[in-house]
């Protein structure tokens, strides 16, 4: 990881956070895309950091004074905007389909950050270069996606809609505080008015009134998302589950040489040899992690789907009897010294994440079917926002919006320092992927 990666990787971890607690229709795409984020800020001079807490977003201020929409976002994107969309025959607003724009840029851009992903010297995602080898650039993937975020949100509030969910006094209370603080911490300092901060961020269609529909609709799909995980309900067999014990002794198929393998297999089982209980396996585990013996080590639910193969096999044998032991051979890690401690219950967590599958899932359906006729019918000139009657944001919490909108600014600013230095120009990066063997903790059946 790069060095200005590092600096600001307390945002982050914050996003990362607020991420988790998005309306559905962002965890729907974020599942469709295996990951979400925003963008990496580098240094710059102001001080700005983001932090949520119990639900209230905290943050100083910025000056904006100096910024527009094109320096925010750079040029490459402003060609990608302002598409019309239809969602079940009626006109989506143009403003709300650059929203979704602007969210899947910034994500992109968080990635290229990484390197995953071709970036520009400013550090924004270079939307000319081609992602990966999929013959796309990363422009085609900008639209793909961002169409997906668009589509899965119409989708849920449809849904919030059908269900007859509607805003409480409270709710409306905390939508005025989010429009407060947007004008205490971003317009007043800047000496701004808060449409034109709105407009910086979202673009120069966008004012107050869309603004607030984004929120009302970020609190309405939260409240669908709620609805539909209390009332799921998980199938017996599936609260219970396998809890593996494993020490990992890595050497993938893809990378490993033969001789590496061989190690690698006679490492766990010489482990296994050692092992009389589970216990000894445990403590075995972690000395050996400890000591760079093994690359992993640790105790994990296995609910279906969630790891490799082989591992969820071996923990799901008919055969498997609590205290057993073995090592298996799983080709995307390499070899796992294994240990059965029979049944455990889910968390709330797990089952939360079960919920919400289930309803990514449905959304999923509904979008590949083409149920609600959901279609791009070509670029056009911005509508008057003021003239639209139906409004959906359904999406991105108010505490996501105001993180956005610092990271952004420090982003811009980092734009301008680059671009002073180097000039234009594309730096080369290939997209990645991580495979992590996922732990947790679970209550024991009894």
């Amino acid at each position: 990881m790069r060095a200005k990666s590092r600096r600001h990787n307390h945002l982050l971890e914050n996003f990362m956070k607020i991420l988790k607690k998005l309306a559905i229709a962002i965890v729907t795409a974020a599942m469709m895309m295996s990951s979400a984020a925003t963008v990496l800020a580098d240094e710059t001079t102001e001080s700005t950091t983001a932090a949520t807490t119990a639900g209230t977003t905290k943050a100083q201020t910025t000056d904006l004074s100096n910024m527009t929409f094109d320096s925010m976002y750079g040029n490459q994107l402003p060609k990608y905007l302002n598409r019309q969309y239809e969602f079940d025959g009626e006109k989506i607003p143009v403003t709300e389909s650059n929203y979704y724009y602007l969210l899947t840029f910034m994500q992109l851009s968080q990635y290229a950050s990484y390197g995953y992903l071709p970036s520009t010297n400013s550090g924004r995602i270079d939307l000319t270069a081609n992602y990966g080898t999929t013959g796309k650039t990363c422009g085609d993937y900008l639209v793909e996606q961002s169409e997906k975020y668009l589509h899965s949100t119409y989708i849920i509030m449809k849904r919030a809609k059908e269900a007859g969910l509607s805003l409480t006094d409270e709710d409306k209370k905390t939508i005025d505080n989010d429009v407060n603080t947007l004008y205490e911490q971003q317009a007043k300092p800047s000496g701004l008015t808060l449409d034109k901060v709105i407009k910086i961020y979202f673009g120069p269609q966008c004012d107050e009134q869309s603004y607030r529909k984004i929120l009302e609709n970020s609190q309405l799909a939260g409240k669908y998302q709620k609805k539909f995980v209390e009332e799921f309900n998980i199938p017996e067999d599936q609260k219970n589950i396998p809890s593996i014990t494993y020490a990992l002794h890595y050497a993938p198929e893809s990378s490993a040489s033969a001789d590496e393998k061989t190690k690698a297999k006679a490492a766990a089982d010489e482990m296994l040899g050692k092992c009389k209980s589970i216990d000894d396996l445990k403590k075995l585990g972690t000395e050996a992690k400890s000591s760079g013996v093994c690359k992993d080590a640790g105790t994990v639910p296995v609910q279906k789907g969630k790891m490799v193969p082989d591992f969820e096999a071996w923990a799901y044998g008919a055969e498997r009897k609590e205290g057993e032991m073995a090592v298996i051979y799983a080709k995307e890690y390499g070899y796992f010294c294994v240990g059965y401690n029979g049944k455990v219950e889910i968390d709330d967590s797990e089952k939360k994440d079960m919920a919400n599958k289930a309803l990514s899932d449905d959304v999923e359906k509904d979008m590949t079917s083409g149920k609600y006729g959901f279609k791009s019918t070509g670029t056009v000139t911005p509508v008057n926002t003021s003239s639209v009657l139906v409004w959906v944001f359904g999406g991105i919490a108010a505490a996501a919006v105001i993180v956005l909108i610092v990271v952004a600014v420090k982003t811009s600013a980092k734009s301008k320092k680059a671009a002073s230095k180097k000039g234009n120009g594309s730096k080369g990066g290939s997209t990645k992927k991580k495979g992590t063997i996922k732990t947790g903790s679970s209550k024991k059946t009894k």
